[in-house]
């Protein structure tokens, strides 16, 4: 339901600050006996000369513009109803924070040849309707593979990124073609919804990747016989360089802008359910009888696995200060041939994911033994002790069955785990051990 926010019969002043150049109020309404609500009132009063601008980053989390607001010092706004008890000053953190992150990705990504939208612009500063938008490069029509020519021109990478740099020809159309591989597929559920916001359409079976799964985007050529330079050839070449340095880095400020406000409730980014949206990577909810993917024995010792097991042999817990200790056992039980969840193996799957719920998952319903470094590192960590409670839950459910499977790396206790529970000390040796999960997970 859309309700004016500046016409209700009865409005209160909850909570009033300045954050930054931003004034901020909490406002309550009400309508009638039983219409009632929350409103936030942001009056941003600077503005930069170029790029992205406050207003703009209002529009994104769904704030709407008005010229008549009794509430900010300036009679102006943006308005979006907000839930009782919604914490202003939080709002203010995340406000600031998450533009710092939007003008860096702006930044990066006007570099690969994209633009963000700017739908406000400079009009709230000025009196007048509305920004300046950018204008959409001129895209070819079709699917972006299909054409009576096709010349490979260029091929770039990042360590996330395989892209590559094609010129077709349509017969009624001529222009450049960017391609898109992650290193590791598939895309994670965010990476697909920030590649459906900067307009990359998919294609399934692409002959650049040797007819895997693609997205791309198209330039149209604009060329002038009488000026070269007067077209994008050089354009289209230089936006396409930029994306070895820039384009990741980029995706990464983007996704943090969206992450940062998400803390308090907002969300910019077209992902299904921000609270629900990792469940969408998984595809059983139900622990299955391991029978896992499994990665060939010949490449144990080389690339991380490209494709996220539905469940694992092994989840591995620690502290950073055990990382080559857990990467060492990793190594150890994938060369043997089993699924093993090592989180540098999935470096794009945990990209952009809210990792509190993806973790949950990993030690609570996807594996089959969960593998503990048990230090006061690991005590006192916020992410580890995350996974030994949803570890604990599993174990819970096992009824008696083995589960948690701890190296005592010191004689620190942990909480919920019983002194009873058999250990292996890590003094044993990190060769030994991996034999010993070997012959366990072989039993």
């Amino acid at each position: 339901m859309t309700r004016d926010h500046h016409t209700a019969l009865k409005s209160e002043v909850i909570e009033k600050i300045n954050a930054g150049y931003n004034e901020i109020i909490l406002a309550k309404l009400q309508w009638s006996k039983d219409e009632k609500a929350h409103t936030l009132h942001v009056n941003p009063s600077s503005y930069s000369t170029a790029g992205l601008q406050t207003t703009d980053w209002l529009s994104y989390l769904g704030f709407q513009r008005n010229d008549r607001c009794q509430f900010t010092s300036f009679g102006r706004c943006y308005s979006k109803e907000v839930h009782e008890g919604f914490d202003v000053k939080a709002f203010a953190t995340a406000f600031n924070a998450g533009f710092a992150h939007l003008q860096k990705a702006q930044n990066g990504l006007e570099a690969c040849g994209f633009q963000l939208p700017q739908p406000e612009g400079w009009g709230f500063f000025h009196g007048t309707s509305g920004g300046r938008a950018h204008r959409s490069p001129v895209t070819i029509s079709g699917d972006g593979h299909t054409a009576m020519k096709t010349d490979a021109m260029k091929k770039t990478e990042d360590d996330k990124f395989l892209f590559h740099f094609t010129f077709i020809d349509t017969g009624s159309d001529k222009g450049f073609v960017t391609h898109y591989r992650p290193k590791h597929p598939p895309l994670s559920s965010e990476l697909r919804s920030v590649f459906r916001y900067l307009g990359l359409q998919e294609f399934k079976e692409c002959p650049e990747f040797e007819f895997e799964a693609c997205h791309f985007r198209t330039l149209r050529l604009i060329a002038r016989d009488d000026n070269p330079f007067a077209g994008n050839v050089d354009y289209a070449h230089r936006t396409f360089d930029g994306h070895s340095t820039r384009f990741s880095p980029a995706i990464e400020s983007l996704l943090a802008a969206n992450a940062t406000v998400e803390a308090v409730g907002m969300t910019f980014l077209p992902f299904d359910k921000p609270a629900e949206r990792m469940r969408a990577d998984i595809a059983s909810h139900v622990v299955r009888p391991i029978k896992a993917a499994v990665p060939p024995k010949a490449n144990a010792s080389g690339p991380s696995p490209s494709v996220l097991p539905d469940s694992f042999d092994v989840a591995i817990s620690y502290a950073g200060t055990e990382r080559a200790l857990a990467e060492r056992l990793a190594e150890a039980v994938r060369g043997a041939g089993y699924a093993v969840f090592y989180d540098n193996y999935y470096p794009e799957h945990l990209w952009g994911k809210n990792l509190a719920v993806f973790f949950d998952e990993i030690f609570r319903k996807r594996a089959r033994f969960c593998v503990m470094f048990v230090s006061k590192e690991y005590r006192d960590r916020k992410w580890t002790i995350l996974e030994a409670r949803s570890a604990q839950a599993r174990a819970l459910e096992e009824k008696g069955r083995e589960y948690i499977l701890p190296i005592r790396v010191d004689d620190t206790e942990l909480e919920g785990l019983l002194p009873t529970v058999g250990y292996v000390p890590i003094t044993t040796g990190i060769e030994k051990i991996g034999e010993l999960l070997v012959q366990k997970l072989g039993s």
